[in-house]
């Protein structure tokens, strides 16, 4: 197991481990779990029992009280119904400010059991327990916690730091291929705006790790999560611009993801996202246009399928992109590359170049 920690503003020192076949995860970080007067496991309702397995290996029944809440399945689980029932469950249980929330699952578990743990009794510990290839390098890093609303990605949150986030690879080994297709979407995305090291480490292991390879699935988990960590801990909050380039390909993603109705798995639609963004690189002559044939080859290798559930409703997707978070007041805001590893925030991009970078996305 390897562990590391990290210091953000706001949040003070927050605690990561690694490894494949952990197990007794409070015997390793016995301050944050001696202290907790009662736990609550919560993950899907949809979870295998594999998953329950390595969770409660990693998490062993104690002295102390544990209680467990399992959430809707997928997208399902991130509504404010969700985590005002999440919330509830807490309260009838006795919870309090020195409880603690494990949150075991994909990116929509993680998701809305940290915006739980951020608005019950104003904020109590949690941890991130990543399950799935998108989650433990991306989705379950970094505490952005929020749940959806009125069809958008992610509108009703809170910045609320995990104590501590597990990532055990052995989660893994029982993903089908389509998972591991949706996590290599966020991979790439590393490769795209991260610095050299980790872009040659990613285009190294990612044709074995979509495959299943469990080493390579492990240096992917190992280089991504280490490097968004050190990317939200001089970012916590979005404040400095440092954590934006994270968000290339999210901001066509999201929109496609609605317009799919939640039937386009979030890293495909990531995936289709940095190639709209690619599409408006190159046209807005930012991108040259070599550079932009190798970045655009890399999301072929990813083999997506057809993306027969978005509606192709091009106003539809120019209403989303405007009323998407990231926007901050602009007509539209879109993290757009100069080069590999060098992202700029471009804002009011025009509608003619949407619709073609938006008719690119979906071939």
């Amino acid at each position: 197991m390897k562990t590391f920690s990290f210091t953000v503003k706001h949040t003070g020192t927050v605690k990561a481990a690694l490894g494949r076949n952990m197990e007794n995860i409070p015997a390793q970080f016995p301050a944050l779990f001696s202290g907790a007067d009662k736990v609550c496991l919560v993950t899907g309702s949809d979870a295998p029992p594999s998953l329950r397995a390595r969770a409660l290996a990693l998490f062993p029944e104690s002295t102390t009280p544990r209680f467990y809440f399992w959430l809707p399945p997928s997208e399902k689980a991130k509504t404010l119904e969700a985590a005002g029932e999440l919330c509830s469950f807490l309260f009838r249980h006795g919870f309090s400010r020195n409880s603690l929330i494990i949150a075991a699952g994909g990116g929509a578990v993680t998701d809305l059991a940290g915006f739980a743990a951020a608005i019950y009794m104003r904020g109590i510990n949690w941890v991130s327990v990543p399950t799935t290839f998108l989650a433990q390098i991306d989705a379950g890093l970094g505490g952005k916690t929020a749940v959806n609303l009125g069809g958008a990605k992610n509108i009703a949150g809170a910045f609320h730091q995990p104590a501590l986030a597990v990532c055990d690879t052995a989660f893994l080994d029982s993903l089908p291929h389509a998972e591991l297709r949706s996590g290599a979407g966020e991979l790439a995305k590393y490769a795209m705006v991260g610095p050299a090291s980790l872009r040659r480490a990613i285009i190294k292991h990612l044709p074995k790790a979509i495959t299943g390879d469990k080493t390579a699935l492990t240096a992917c988990v190992s280089a991504c999560a280490a490097y968004k960590l050190s990317v939200v801990a001089s970012d916590e909050r979005d404040e400095t611009g440092a954590r934006e380039p994270l968000n290339f390909g999210h901001t066509a993603g999201h929109a496609l993801e609605a317009l799919a109705g939640g039937r386009l798995p979030h890293g495909e639609a990531v995936a289709r996202g940095m190639r709209a963004a690619l599409i408006i690189s190159r046209d807005m002559r930012l991108l040259p246009a070599p550079a932009f044939k190798k970045l655009d080859a890399l999301i072929d290798t990813l083999r997506l399928p057809a993306a027969k559930a978005v509606r192709r409703d091009f106003d539809k997707f120019l209403a989303l992109v405007s009323r998407d978070k990231k926007a901050r007041g602009a007509g539209n805001r879109f993290i757009l590359l100069e080069s590999a590893g060098n992202p700029v925030a471009v804002e009011n991009v025009r509608a003619p170049l949407l619709k073609k970078a938006f008719e690119g996305a979906l071939k």
